[in-house]
């Protein structure tokens, strides 16, 4: 006689469910099982992010088999299905909680016959580990960009140097003097603007740039995003500290609509130049890019502008640099130039990508054989968390 409550075509586990919250970075492991059910579905809804993993073994004892290895990542107040084969193996469950404690959390899984993936509705983000048949018609990179596909970041780096001197050598692409040097290690950021207190420049009460909005590294090597809001006294430290920043913008100002004068941004202890906001752009502009340290990133278009605005042609040798922080290197990954008496303009859309690793900073230097030449970089990439 089949058992009562339970359905011939399904079958709830109760040794791999649970309603029990777990403390931060805590773990449940459900009880391996074997029954003649060939599919298994897990669906799981928590008050705090977390990752799933599926376990297979032939025997009950020897976990031999993950699905996925690393995991679906289950974001926070979200309800998530998940489904496999599981043919005759041993199957238990395992739910890894992130660094907060849970409020609340609901596990549970089914055994059947017929389990296919589930349908997601038309104006749900796509996870790249979604278990589900997508029926809106979509462009990838567009969705990417637009931020409706999670644990993938699109971003476009612009940069300029104008100025450039014969004498100097190899100089950062960015708007203002000096050469990038990367952090080894996390410190806070000091920027220093012209803030005067009532004045009419930058900061508190000013028509210019008084809230800044920071796209940085943090102190794990992660991306990170903080605002910081601009005092009166030309100079301000960040409550934050981190290995780099991606970009900055002005997201707030009076009524100049833009930061007045230029925003300089230094490593607090080493010293070093950070990040610049020109005078009016409202944004860095630097041909700089740091990978998040759990992220790969592929690098997909580079257009590259030379000029001379007076007194005859130049030629500008443009290289690219990849610095690793986890190998403390420095790698050439790219190198040319552009006469301004043949071509000022070289594009390129690179077919099969250029892979940028964990902890990767790269960035791009010029250099002129006659002054006051000037470069302009973009590039485009797109960058994927790990797990």
């Amino acid at each position: 006689m089949d058992n009562p409550g339970i359905s011939k075509y399904s079958l709830v586990s109760t040794l791999n469910s649970t309603t029990d919250t777990l403390a931060g970075d805590a773990t449940f492991t459900g009880t391996g099982e074997q029954n003649d059910y060939p599919h298994v579905g897990v669906m799981t809804k928590s008050d705090v992010a977390g990752t799933l993993y599926f376990d297979f073994s032939n025997n009950g004892t020897d976990w031999d088999s993950t699905y996925p290895v690393n995991g679906f990542q289950c974001a926070a107040g979200v309800s998530e299905f998940h489904t496999a084969v599981k043919l005759g193996r041993y199957f238990r469950v395992r739910y890894v909680n992130d660094s907060s404690v849970q409020s609340s959390f609901r596990l549970s899984t089914y055994y059947g016959t017929s389990f296919v993936p589930s349908v997601a509705p038309l104006n749900q983000t796509a996870g790249l580990d979604q278990d589900a048949i997508f029926t809106r018609g979509s462009i990838a990179q567009d969705e990417i960009r637009i931020g409706r596909r999670s644990g993938v970041a699109g971003w476009t780096k612009f940069g300029f140097r104008s100025g450039l001197t014969a004498s100097a050598g190899e100089e950062m692409v960015w708007e203002t003097t000096g050469n990038f040097t990367p952090l080894t290690s996390a410190e806070t950021f000091d920027i220093a603007y012209d803030g005067t207190a009532g004045g009419s420049t930058d900061g508190a009460g000013t028509v210019g740039a008084t809230e800044l909005t920071f796209f940085y590294i943090d102190s794990n090597g992660l991306p990170a995003t903080a605002t910081h809001t601009l005092g009166t006294d030309g100079t301000d430290t960040t409550a934050f500290s981190g290995l780099g920043i991606n970009r900055i913008a002005v997201s707030a100002s009076g009524s100049n609509q833009a930061n007045s004068a230029a925003i300089t941004v230094t490593a607090t202890t080493a010293g070093t130049k950070q990040a610049i906001v020109p005078a009016g752009e409202s944004v860095t502009q630097q041909a700089l890019f740091f990978v998040g340290s759990n992220h790969d990133a592929v690098a997909k278009f580079l257009y590259l502008h030379v000029n001379k605005p007076s007194g005859g042609d130049a030629k500008v040798a443009i290289k690219g640099i990849a610095y690793n922080r986890q190998v403390d290197t420095y790698y050439e990954v790219f190198r040319t130039t552009l006469d301004t008496s043949v071509e000022i303009t070289e594009v390129i859309n690179e077919p099969i990508g250029f892979n940028l690793s964990p902890t990767d900073v790269l960035y791009f230097t010029a250099d002129t054989d006659t002054n006051n030449a000037e470069v302009v970089i973009r590039f485009s990439l797109n960058e994927y968390q790990r797990s």
